[in-house]
């Protein structure tokens, strides 16, 4: 299988990187950035580009891969209001989405949105994910999967200090009973790629949702190694 990532400087995206190498079963990762990546490795593959509203010219990269995994995004408190947010959380992705649809029509689709995404909610970022979740299912039907998780704890760090962290880090002991509310890269990263390799989830995932298919997903990348070793 191959893979093509969306957002990979960011925390899950990140995250994805390093877990989708390790399996066995994804034989190349293609990932979409703005900058060099901070890691490399032999099955991974970075495309630097700087204009996230055309994808047009990586239409032949992305005939070639089995499934998008989408975390691009931004925190709500670091842009600059509602139009920069939708640009990027909504523009951006519709933009590859449609020409992933045309260069693979059987193409599959993981979109990491957030908890409380509605289109009648009373705060402007949870509406603008919801509507992007509509307007991707509209593209890809079946094919496209949602993840909604709550609190994501950074698994290897975060490029700028980001004020959530402060407030939920003394709650990270306790996660074990905030399963609804709390996970972290790792697990989210985990779980989408059980989705990408073909495992069932349900969708929209919940948070809890996500650290069952995580840990499945665990099982059977291990199951994989140890047949490929």
């Amino acid at each position: 299988m191959r893979a093509f990532v969306l957002g990979s400087t960011g925390v899950v995206g990140d995250a994805i990187l390093r877990e989708a190498v390790q399996d066995p079963r994804i034989v190349s990762v293609l990932a979409v950035s703005r900058r060099p990546l901070t890691h490399t490795h032999p099955k991974l593959q970075t495309v630097l580009h700087t204009d996230f509203s055309d994808f047009e010219r990586l239409g032949p990269a992305l005939a070639a891969v089995d499934f998008v995994l989408c975390a691009l995004g931004i925190s709500w408190y670091q842009t600059t209001g509602e139009a920069q947010y939708r640009l990027i959380t909504h523009d951006y992705v519709l933009a590859c989405a449609r020409v992933a649809s045309i260069a693979n029509p059987s193409m599959r689709l993981c979109f990491v949105s957030g908890h409380g995404a509605s289109r009648t909610a009373p705060r402007a970022w949870a509406r603008i994910k919801a509507e992007t979740e509509h307007d991707l299912e509209r593209i890809f039907g079946s094919r496209l999967t949602v993840f909604r998780p709550g609190y994501i704890y950074p698994s290897f760090g975060r490029d700028a200090a980001y004020w959530g962290d402060t407030v939920m880090t003394p709650l990270m002991p306790f996660r074990g009973t905030l399963t609804k509310w709390i996970t972290d890269s790792r697990e989210v990263a985990r779980a989408v790629l059980h989705c990408g390799t073909g495992g069932r989830i349900s969708s929209p995932a919940t948070n809890r949702d996500i650290i069952t298919a995580a840990a499945e997903y665990e099982r059977a990348r291990a199951a994989a190694n140890a047949t490929t070793a």
